[in-house]
């Protein structure tokens, strides 16, 4: 079967824009890429790339030393920089044939989690074997995988690797941002004998990592209820649970207690079977998230990080009111979940997701993170006008309704009134670094983007 030149073209050219896989583009190029994919930075890039794989930073000190020295043996046999030209020469040249021989041959597995949390290390598991009988010496495992959003807890770690052996070590890694990040595809590289030339093999692939907003438990979220447990909402639907009534019986499930198994029917099938007592109730609940932010904000912040160096283009980008938002509303969504509570509605800003309920208990909240670790600031005031009156309506089918605010203006407070009137149970919640002089309802509780982000119990 004839393959199509033209489509292998084209795929070809799709792969020279997607850039190397290896190497993550800077915030400036990815900046650019986002809005234009130009063939001449792509190209360059590519250079870049290259460049930093095949020569280690004394290698690239040197193309600068050796022209010089190469110049001024020029003029003169007696020069003294002849033997040293001539010595750099053999340096080069024994690097790169030792090299050669011992080029490695790796096979290397790398084992990293889906979902992390923002400001909590993680470890990133590697087992590398080789496959050649002469050892892989002086071996750098994964050198781009550090981001600026992602830091490695104790620096760089060089390893060897016996002929025909394998070996295994664990990288801990920190995210200081939450997000979705690109992982490149790994590389370990080895600058034997004298670290001037690098001899690199690729694994695996080119991955996403979701990092989730910085949350803890809120044992203070109910302080006016009197206890740990919240009340049950206006809207609750029965579970399985463990109270004192029989319900029923079931099969076994990996997890359950010894002490459920109801012998009789387990010697009767022959299979295990677990007794299930009266149901008890899980209570239903929707989150809000403000996103606005005015327009002269979202320009201000665009122009700190087209302005802004790369180091200092995290800061620039960083809006910590509204990190502190995310990262409430994401302490609100665990802890309801660890609780007897289902968040079946999360509004972030225009951006509606329904989570339906399996009349189970609910064994995380992931698909809640996943949202708020993609949240941004928008323009568009999704509290008012007709956007406001639909997230209000869906609110209202939730039992109780928790808005995150980060502004306390007419269209914040029209909104609140409109959940008020339309019988919801709310607990509304301002983040702000002043208490605004205007009258505040009863029920408005105001805290710190400060006091969100130290940890602890929030001062609700």
């Amino acid at each position: 079967m004839s393959r199509n030149p033209l489509r292998i073209a084209g795929n070809l050219w799709r792969r020279f824009l997607d850039g190397p896989r290896w190497m993550r583009e800077s915030h400036g190029l990815g900046f650019v890429f986002k809005y234009y994919r130009s063939p001449t930075l792509k190209l360059l890039f590519w250079a870049m790339a290259w460049y930093e794989r095949l020569f280690s930073r004394p290698m690239r000190l040197l193309f600068i030393v050796i022209p010089m020295f190469a110049f001024f043996s020029m003029f003169t046999l007696n020069s003294p920089a002849v033997p040293v030209f001539l010595f750099l020469l053999v340096l080069l040249a024994v690097d790169l044939l030792v090299g050669l021989v011992f080029r490695p041959r790796l096979e290397v597995e790398r084992e990293l989690p889906p979902r992390v949390k923002c400001g909590t290390a993680f470890d990133v598991n590697y087992r590398i074997r080789n496959l050649r009988r002469l050892p892989a010496a002086d071996l750098l495992v994964d050198p781009n995988i550090e981001l600026p959003e992602l830091r490695r807890v104790k620096g760089f770690r060089y390893c060897s690797v016996p002929g025909r052996a394998e070996t295994s070590f664990v990288l801990p890694l920190k995210p200081f941002k939450r997000g979705v990040f690109s992982i490149p595809q790994g590389l370990a590289e080895s600058s034997f004998p004298f670290n001037l030339f690098k001899h690199s093999v690729l694994f695996g692939r080119k991955c996403s990592l979701i990092v989730h907003p910085a949350s803890r438990e809120l044992r203070n979220l109910f302080p006016r209820d009197g206890g740990v447990l919240p009340r049950l909402s206006a809207r609750s639907v029965p579970r399985p649970g463990d109270s004192m009534d029989f319900y029923g019986c079931r099969m076994y499930r990996p997890g359950d207690s010894p002490r459920k198994i109801h012998w009789r029917a387990t010697a009767r099938y022959r299979i295990p079977i677990i007794k299930e007592y009266q149901q008890e109730h899980v209570s239903h609940a929707a989150v809000l998230l403000d996103t606005y932010v005015p327009r002269t904000q979202l320009a201000a912040g665009t122009l700190r990080a087209l302005f802004s160096l790369s180091e200092s283009l995290l800061k620039a980008r960083t809006n910590l009111t509204f990190e502190a938002a995310v990262s409430l509303a994401a302490s609100i969504a665990e802890t309801l979940t660890a609780t007897s509570y289902h968040v079946d509605l999360l509004a972030v800003g225009d951006r509606i997701t329904r989570f339906p309920s399996t009349g189970e208990p609910d064994r995380g909240c992931d698909p809640l993170l996943d949202e708020l670790a993609t949240a941004s600031t928008s323009a568009r005031d999704a509290f008012a006008g007709k956007q406001a009156a639909a997230i209000a309506e869906d609110a209202l089918e939730s039992g109780t309704v928790f808005v995150i605010l980060t502004r306390w203006d007419a269209a914040a407070k029209a909104f609140l009134g409109s959940l008020h009137d339309r019988g919801s149970q709310i607990v509304p919640v301002l983040v702000s670094e002043h208490v605004p002089a205007a009258e505040l309802p009863d029920d408005l509780r105001v805290i710190t983007p400060e006091a969100v982000l130290k940890g602890g119990d929030l001062p609700l």
